[in-house]
């Protein structure tokens, strides 16, 4: 990392305020940068590409289909981000659908069904298999957004937990503790993500449909915010109070690097995307230009 790339990018994680971490490689050339890319942050919804490549690694090994189909229950809502919870009961969903909510809308209903399907040891035992350790998953959606407003995780909570929520209420609990949360380090994801584009895990039609998943993403006020108009990429968001992440692959002209970009404790949350959507810009510059 050069003195001038280094000095923008501290100048920039200032303007975003609290703690700014970030990895990235480009795949042609292997190089790499980071910034406090070791770090622990809590991962919010970008915990959610760890639980869909778990899924893929159960269909593969034939221990799920994806065309299994799993009915919606309303005592099964989440609040938060996504639109089950605002569906009629008896939906019955493939797995393959809950994991397209889940990525491209942030659904947390979907993210914990597939969980229930799953288990959370199983996730964790992939990402350790794959060498991403500092990738954990200690809570559901339901029980981390307990955490944030101190409530109990349960379904008869679920309205109070929406108005709480919205006013952004309780001490954030173990939620907004890296070491205690749903967590990964920015290196971490990074590299799964790298992982999936080189297809190093998996097999080459699991790691293209993950992708092509991640490419439907609708959030895009982070990573590609600032990218030049038209530059494809395949990514997921994270949010929680003082966090802002996203990770994913971003389609270069001069190649594909997976990068991954983490918050943690930004006091003004607007300011602090715009800051991180500039340093997204830094990192495609820097990397175009190897």
């Amino acid at each position: 990392m050069t003195v001038a790339f280094r000095a923008r990018i501290e100048e920039l994680a200032a303007q975003a305020g609290g703690v700014v971490g970030f990895a990235a490689t480009k795949l042609s050339t292997g190089k790499h940068i980071g910034y406090q890319e070791d770090d622990l942050f809590s991962a919010a919804s970008v915990i959610k590409v760890p639980i869909l490549v778990a899924l893929y690694e159960e269909a593969l090994a034939g221990r799920a289909d994806l065309g299994e189909r799993v009915t919606y229950r309303a005592v099964s809502k989440v609040a938060g981000s996504g639109v089950l919870q605002d569906l009629d009961d008896g939906l019955a969903c493939t797995l393959r659908d809950l994991a397209v909510l889940m990525i491209t809308v942030s659904d947390n209903t979907a993210a914990d069904l597939l969980l229930g399907r799953l288990g959370k040891d199983r996730v964790e035992a992939a990402m350790a298999r794959y060498g991403l350790a500092s990738i954990r998953v200690p809570f559901t959606v339901r029980e981390l957004l307990a955490e944030l407003v101190d409530l109990p995780p349960s379904a008869e909570a679920y309205e109070e937990t929406r108005r709480r929520l919205r006013l952004s209420l309780g001490s954030g609990g173990r939620a907004v503790v890296p070491e205690a949360s749903d967590r990964s380090s920015p290196k971490d994801m990074c590299r799964l993500f790298e992982l999936l584009e080189s297809r190093a895990i998996l097999d080459d039609g699991s790691c293209a449909a993950i992708l092509d998943i991640n490419q439907r993403q609708k959030f895009g006020e982070l990573i590609p915010a600032r990218l030049p108009k038209g530059t494809l990429t395949a990514h997921k968001t994270g949010s929680l109070r003082g966090v802002r992440n996203d990770a994913g692959i971003v389609y270069a002209p001069n190649g594909p690097y997976a990068v991954a970009i983490f918050s943690r404790g930004m006091p003004d949350e607007v300011m602090g995307v715009r800051a991180l959507a500039e340093l997204s810009l830094a990192i495609y510059e820097e990397l175009s230009a190897a």
